[in-house]
């Protein structure tokens, strides 16, 4: 690890994955602080996350090794249902029945860094609660009084982004941003847990999961708005996310003003998919711990930065999770700042480079974004009339195809 003479200041608010992709592409050249209104705890497993090609790319020459990933590599994915998801797809009928077969290539989970980073480790202070943001000065004041001054407010604080209210705000009157600053609900919910290997490996239905071909398997039933999803989440667990209109969990998330509604009693989740195959409702019935997730996402907003802030992952273009890329456009989200701002010594410079970083990744982000509501049946019939029948080829070609900013912007400007 090399130190080196700080160029810009940038704040990063948010210390989720969004924001410390951006701190790990930026921290070279300059000095980053990241704040964070909760407490970290890096002890505690999460659920897991896919990592496309394009993303692996980008981590690996960030240095990040295949070993720090913690990664179980999906060759396969296997649908039982009418539809299908990512990886190589097993796709069969509801009685188990093999239909047909595709192929596509991922890895599956990124859980942490290594400290191995060109530059200056990010300062990270924890349990800052912000209470005001200045994207004119580029001061950020946090309770108790404390402000924070940067060069650049980075906005990597998720789907209910302060940063994203404040930047939105800015462009008042002058930009069309009507109810672009709060998450819509999907409609749907996704029960979320993990279940034992072995409950997998014993049953007859669910087995194929746990031999030689690692991969996702995509169970659907009767309901097109109702799918489980089962992926290895470690060598001894499996992940769930279980699909389901959300009209029973309403009340909940409005009564607790959160979207996760934790330690739900597996019996509710078995209700809700009683029209499943029974190893469906087995596998739910074996959860080791549950939770309830409400989907929601963000309208396409027409600009992502003002000032001295730019928004960044979810704070910009959070998306549903059916494509499974959301995490993915963030970590490109982080390179494409490192890359944008790489020449950038002074705070003059950096409206350009702002406007350029929202020409490449704008247009690419709401193609994701739509993608992942025409994945999950969300579209209302105008919009599915407009865009026609979803080419799932054509929209891993564009999303694993990415290659670097660098690349993307130099293909730009040779096409004008």
């Amino acid at each position: 690890m090399t130190s080196n003479s700080a160029g810009l200041r940038i704040l990063i608010v948010g210390g989720g994955l969004a924001g410390w992709a951006a701190a790990s592409f930026l921290r070279e050249q300059n000095d980053v602080t990241v704040l964070e209104r909760s407490k970290l705890d890096f002890s505690r497993n999460d659920y897991a996350i896919g990592v496309a090609p394009n993303t692996h790319r980008l981590l690996l020459e960030q240095g990040i090794e295949d070993s720090h990933l913690k990664a179980t590599d999906l060759t396969y994915a296997r649908s039982l249902g009418v539809g299908c998801n990512s990886f190589q797809i097993w796709a069969c009928d509801a009685e188990g029945k093999l239909v047909r077969e595709t192929i596509s290539e991922s890895l599956a989970r990124f859980l942490a860094t290594g400290d191995r980073r060109p530059g200056k480790p990010a300062h990270v202070i924890e349990e800052a609660k912000i209470t005001a943001i200045d994207v004119v000065q580029g001061i950020i004041t946090t309770e108790g009084g404390g402000t924070y001054s940067g060069d650049l407010i980075i906005g990597a604080d998720g789907i209910n982004s302060a940063v994203r209210a404040a930047v939105l705000s800015a462009h008042s009157g002058s930009v069309d941003v009507a109810g672009g600053a709060a998450a819509v609900p999907s409609g749907l919910a996704a029960y979320l847990c993990t279940v034992p290997k072995a409950m997998l490996r014993d049953d007859p239905v669910l087995a194929f999961q746990t031999g030689e071909k690692s991969g996702m398997a995509a169970f659907l039933g009767t309901h097109p708005r109702k799918r489980v999803l089962v992926l290895p989440a470690d060598s001894e667990n499996f992940q769930i996310v279980a699909y389901h209109p959300e009209d029973r969990w309403v009340e909940r998330f409005t009564q607790s003003r959160s979207s996760i509604i934790k330690d739900v009693p597996t019996e509710r989740a078995v209700e809700d998919f009683v029209d499943f195959h029974p190893s469906v409702q087995k596998m739910l019935a074996s959860a080791i711990t549950l939770d309830v997730w409400r989907i929601r996402d963000l309208d396409q907003l027409p600009v992502w930065h003002s000032g001295k802030a730019i928004l960044i992952g979810d704070a910009a273009h959070a998306v549903t999770p059916h494509s499974g890329h959301g995490f993915n456009i963030a970590i490109e989200d982080g390179e494409a700042l490192g890359y944008f701002l790489r020449d950038v010594t002074s705070a003059a410079q950096i409206p350009a480079a702002l406007a350029n970083f929202e020409t490449i990744r704008i247009p690419r982000a709401h193609m994701v974004q739509l993608a992942s509501r025409h994945l999950g049946g969300l579209l209302s019939e105008e919009e599915q009339k407009k865009v026609g029948r979803f080419d799932y080829g054509a929209f891993i070609a564009k999303v694993h195809g990415y290659t670097s900013a660098k690349e993307t912007w130099e293909a730009l400007k040779a096409g004008e």
